[in-house]
């Protein structure tokens, strides 16, 4: 994009016209600066109170994917309180990370059993201390 604009500059100035090169604002995490990561996890949590302004997604919202498709609260049953396993996370650089997370279940899953993963921004989630605070380390 910023090799079009420059393009666009050099082609309006050999008019004779005139152009601003304005970047667009920051809006929300998802379109912060910074390469993702991933990293493998296994641990438990649970859906905080304040989970419903996030949106549970397929991908991780920055990622190269370009159909990202997104599920209701209801749908997943999923609410606040609900003991979820975490066992991928992705990184960008910034405070939160997004957490690939499935329902918990006591019982053992076989590995042809489909389960539903869905994938949702660290602030949504009531992490263990022991968690926040490796994570913390990591950076």
């Amino acid at each position: 994009m910023f090799k079009k604009s420059i393009l666009l500059a050099v082609t309006a100035l050999s008019f004779g016209g005139f152009v601003s090169i304005t970047q667009a604002p920051v809006s929300n995490a998802a379109s912060m600066p910074g390469s993702l990561s991933y990293h493998k996890a296994n641990f438990n949590a649970k859906i905080g109170t304040n989970y419903q302004p996030f949106k549970l997604t397929s991908h991780v919202p920055n990622s190269n994917y370009k159909q990202i498709k997104t599920t209701s609260w209801k749908k997943s049953g999923l609410k606040a309180g609900t003991k979820i396993h975490v066992d991928l996370y992705a990184s960008q650089g910034l405070q939160f990370n997004w957490y690939r997370i499935t329902k918990f279940s006591a019982k053992k899953v076989t590995k042809h059993a489909k389960v539903q993963k869905y994938w949702i921004y660290g602030q949504a989630l009531n992490l263990p201390k022991s968690v926040t605070n490796q994570l913390a380390l990591s950076y």
